[in-house]
């Protein structure tokens, strides 16, 4: 039960997130640059993706091409991500976002969340 409530919160979150970002890319891009800019912003968005990556990790361990599994892959990256922006220095941070900065890099992030959510949302509300 709790995991069909899972996939249908997190498969709805990157469905709609992955559609804005493939249909907004262009104001997305620059506003993702600005909070790169802010270090305090860096270091509560690093606490909260640490937090609620190991909300994650502690109900869904076992990484796997289950709908389980994948939720449990996105807690760790998020975790990841979180210790990522609180342990690099502001100007690595900076650099690192840069690099993902890119048109092609937003599509073809926007197009994995979009089918993730599908894949999550279908399988929470009983699609699949």
């Amino acid at each position: 039960m709790f995991e069909l409530f899972v996939a249908k919160l997190l498969g709805l979150y990157l469905l709609i997130m992955g559609v804005l970002v493939l249909a907004r890319k262009r104001s997305l891009m620059p506003g993702i640059m600005e909070i790169a800019k802010s270090r305090a912003l860096i270091l509560v968005l690093g606490a909260l993706e640490i937090g609620a990556g190991l909300t994650i990790v502690l109900a869904f361990s076992e990484v796997s091409m289950t709908p389980s599994g994948i939720i449990a892959l996105i807690g760790y990256m998020m975790v990841i991500e979180g210790l990522v922006y609180l342990s690099l220095p502001l100007k690595k941070i900076q650099k690192l976002v840069r690099s993902f900065g890119n048109q092609q890099w937003y599509v073809s992030s926007g197009i994995a969340a979009a089918l993730a959510g599908v894949y999550l949302a279908g399988y929470g509300f009983g699609f699949f």
